[in-house]
């Protein structure tokens, strides 16, 4: 069962998608609610991953010494926010497909166009200066820790998209459906390329460990990735097709005088 928060999310989230309703049919408010991640949901799976990913930044700065990128423990707390957000969605969506019979309509939709170029430059952006610093410059170790981090965010995100792309399609009928590809094209951020793009700027804003003009490209790259990713975020809010998502709206009736 929702809550009430969660009820009048689920109202707004329909009405931005031009779909106004009074209440929502029962699996579309099912449906929806496995959107709202809250705390009480959430800190198991960060418990889980929170814990790990504390000794996992500080391993791997002890692996790469005093020359490693300083984004490490901003890296590995992405990395536990990201997992966190992932299950505490899903674990909701697989409750749910307990209680349906699998879908035999069309198929959820692949990421969008602008989504894939973020990610493609996110990590082969990133690689690339990541090799321009290893190959061109003495911040070797620098370089090296970056990219394996790099390798990190790419085999996290991939995971995340894997676990939404493969997972079973929760309709009952086309508008839920709709619904369902909607909520897809929403969670599929959680993989957030921009994230492997971001915590450098903690190298540029300390202005160590960086060789001298670098620090340009860098923070050049992190906004062109978050930029392309903001894109593909608006372009994925669609709206949804004609359909029955609930109890429609009462409509004002006027009141007037009847002649005699």
């Amino acid at each position: 069962m929702s809550t009430k928060a969660e009820r009048t999310m689920i109202l707004r989230w329909l009405a931005g998608r031009g779909r106004p309703v009074a209440a929502p049919t029962p699996f579309l408010e099912a449906l929806l609610a496995t959107r709202n991640v809250t705390i009480r949901r959430a800190l198991p799976w960060l418990l889980l991953f929170g814990v790990p990913a504390l000794f996992g930044a500080i391993g791997y700065l002890s692996l790469f010494g005093p020359g490693a990128t300083v984004s490490t423990p901003a890296y590995f707390a992405c990395f536990a926010i990201q997992l966190t957000m992932w299950l505490s969605v899903r674990s909701r969506q697989r409750a749910l497909a307990k209680q349906i019979r699998p879908w035999r309509g069309a198929a959820h939709e692949r990421p969008g166009g602008w989504f894939i170029a973020a990610a493609a430059l996110a990590y082969g952006g990133g690689a690339a200066l990541a090799l321009v610093l290893f190959f061109a410059t003495p911040a070797r170790t620098y370089a090296l820790s970056w990219l394996g981090l790099l390798v990190l965010s790419a085999v996290c995100s991939s995971s995340i998209m894997a676990g939404y792309l493969r997972a079973p399609v929760l309709a009952v009928d086309e508008p839920s459906a709709a619904v369902y590809r909607a909520l897809l094209a929403e969670n599929i951020h959680t993989a957030a390329p921009a994230l492997a793009a971001v915590p450098p700027i903690l190298d540029v804003a300390l202005g160590n460990r960086l060789p001298a003009g670098h620090g340009l490209w860098l923070a050049a790259y992190a906004a062109v990735v978050v930029a392309m990713e903001l894109v593909a975020y608006v372009r994925s809010r669609r709206p949804l097709p004609p359909g029955h998502y609930g109890d429609p709206l009462p409509t004002r009736g006027f009141s007037g005088s009847t002649p005699s």
